[in-house]
């Protein structure tokens, strides 16, 4: 497998015309992604188009509370960003939009009855996976599209619902971090150093999938041993068990997709055990995400971090100035950096926004539930991460990223160095192909 960028990002040769040309010439795609700069003087395409006066109503369900509000909080300030420039560049198609949050919790389906109720045009949400799987027989029995910001698990739309109408994701799927963080350990150590592995992974279908396809794909690359795996409960107090157990075993990788607040309590747990020192290297999916939550004590050591599809600092921000202005806004207004969690709200709203006004442009009037999510579907839009594509099998692809842990005196918060960028086809199946069979074929 190779790194390899999205075209479009990795240049400044992404010019006025190229970028308008790639976003259909509409100013709301340009502002989502986030090239104010060029909206002068740009005309809507859809200005004539038989659109309702009334604001578009939209809700969003994510943690607001506990351990995970460390991710939950990042998605709700990206949805109200994303919202907060859609209605300053004149709505979608002239549409205003509104926004409810509410506490993701254990409530997903009540959650998503009661947006229902209240005549939401969409919801966005939620992070958990088990409550997605939970969600989607609702969603399509509602008919009312729901864009997922995170809810990842490889499984949901391969095996588990593979013909879905109104359900969508926007996040990349597990496979995708998991395969990164394969690669990134047989960069780091490389495939012959890598006789053994561990994973500590959180207790439910999101921590079994990483651990399962990490597993896969470390073992074709390499061919190691697995030597321990333990599964925490989300949210749990202590990890001391299963560290103890990595340093008996002393793994040369050790795989964690824990988040949120477990993540920063497995790097407290493990420095103050000295698991470092017993081990090669740690990769971790997810753990860049609790960036605002983390010491600078915690990111010394072998400790390697996914971002999913945004990191701030890649494509560098003198090549690639929206994912700078972003991190200049986001502090400004929330006073924290903005992590991949954040684009999972922010990309959510702007998937959905911006195939509205393409089908508004397409129809000449607001589209259907059922014409909307045919538009989702292929649909390509920018944010400032770069370019993402909703597929055809309703999953969202785009690049990961995977670097090297740090701190930055800059912005006061964890930051990644030596950042690889793996493009979607090199860590992900062709849609329709099931993972598990796709890395079974290397």
């Amino acid at each position: 497998m190779t790194t390899e960028p999205l075209a479009g990002t990795e240049s400044s040769g992404i010019d006025r015309r190229t970028l308008l040309k790639t976003v259909g010439g509409s100013a709301l795609a340009v502002a989502l992604a986030g090239c104010t700069e060029l909206l002068e003087g740009e005309q809507e395409s859809a200005a004539d188009a038989d659109v309702p006066d009334e604001p578009i109503e939209s809700g969003l369900q994510t943690f607001t509370e506990g351990a995970p509000s460390v991710l939950g909080i990042q998605a709700e300030y990206g949805a109200e960003t994303a919202v907060r420039r859609i209605n300053e560049n004149g709505g979608i198609a002239g549409r205003e939009m509104d926004l409810d949050v509410v506490e993701e919790g254990g409530a997903y389906l009540t959650n998503y009855q009661q947006f229902v109720d209240e005549g939401k045009d969409v919801t966005f949400g939620p992070i958990s996976s088990s409550g997605h799987a939970e969600m989607v027989p609702e969603i399509e029995a509602q008919e009312v599209i729901n864009v997922s910001t995170d809810g990842t698990v490889t499984t949901l739309y391969e095996e588990d619902f593979p013909d879905v109408t109104y359900s969508f994701r926007f996040q990349n799927h597990d496979v995708m971090e998991a395969l990164a963080a394969v690669n990134q350990a047989v960069e780091v150590l490389g495939a012959d150093s890598i006789d053994t592995y561990a994973g500590i992974n959180p207790n439910y279908a999101f921590g079994q999938d990483e651990m399962n396809l990490f597993s896969q794909g470390i073992e074709k690359l390499t061919g190691a041993e697995q030597v321990y795996s333990g599964f925490p409960d989300l949210g749990t107090s202590d990890m001391s068990t299963h560290i103890t157990e990595i340093n008996g075993e002393e793994p040369d990788v050790v795989f964690s997709s824990c988040w949120g607040g477990d993540a920063t309590l497995l790097l407290e747990q493990g420095h103050a055990n000295d698991m470092f020192d017993n081990t090669e290297l740690l990769v971790g999916t997810v753990l860049y995400g609790s960036a605002n939550d983390m010491e600078e004590d915690l990111v010394d050591g072998p400790i390697y971090s996914g971002s999913r599809n945004f990191y701030w600092g890649e494509p560098s921000t003198d090549r690639w100035s929206p994912a700078a202005d972003l991190v200049d806004e986001v502090q400004s207004e929330y006073g924290v950096v903005p992590t991949a969690h954040f684009m999972s709200g922010y990309g959510a709203v702007t998937a959905w926004a911006t195939a509205a006004e393409k089908a508004v442009s397409l129809l000449g009037r607001w589209p259907e539930q059922e014409e909307l999510a045919m538009v989702l579907e292929n649909h390509g839009f920018f944010t400032p991460a770069g370019y993402h594509t909703m597929g055809s099998d309703h999953q969202g692809y785009s690049n990961a990223h995977f670097g090297e842990l740090t701190w930055s005196d800059e912005h006061d918060a964890a930051a990644l160095q030596d950042v690889n960028v793996f493009a979607a086809k090199n860590v992900s199946p062709p849609p329709g192909e099931i993972s598990s069979d796709w890395i079974g074929s290397w």
